[in-house]
């Protein structure tokens, strides 16, 4: 549980950022920011099943930026082929 925090915004809702990544926290394609009180147990507890050994990505809070990443992959294998 130390891996992530549970920061209460001025605006009255809550947010669990990743204390490794300083990013907020990720899991099944959501970002925990702007949960209400209610959602922060199950929240927290979707986080950590992400995170636990074997569960697949060991940085949970960068899976966001894989798809960017694929993403421009693609676009630099496509331009590969126009070039002389």
């Amino acid at each position: 549980m130390d891996r992530f925090e549970i920061l209460n915004e001025p605006t009255g809702t809550y947010s669990i950022f990743d204390r490794f990544t300083e990013l907020p926290a990720t899991a099944g394609g959501k970002t925990f920011i702007g949960l209400y009180r209610h959602e922060v147990p199950l929240a927290l507890l979707a986080v950590m099943e992400a995170f636990r050994p074997g569960a697949g990505s060991l940085l949970p809070s960068l899976a966001v930026l894989g798809g960017w990443r694929q993403q421009n992959d693609l676009k630099d294998h496509q331009s590969d082929g126009l070039q002389a």
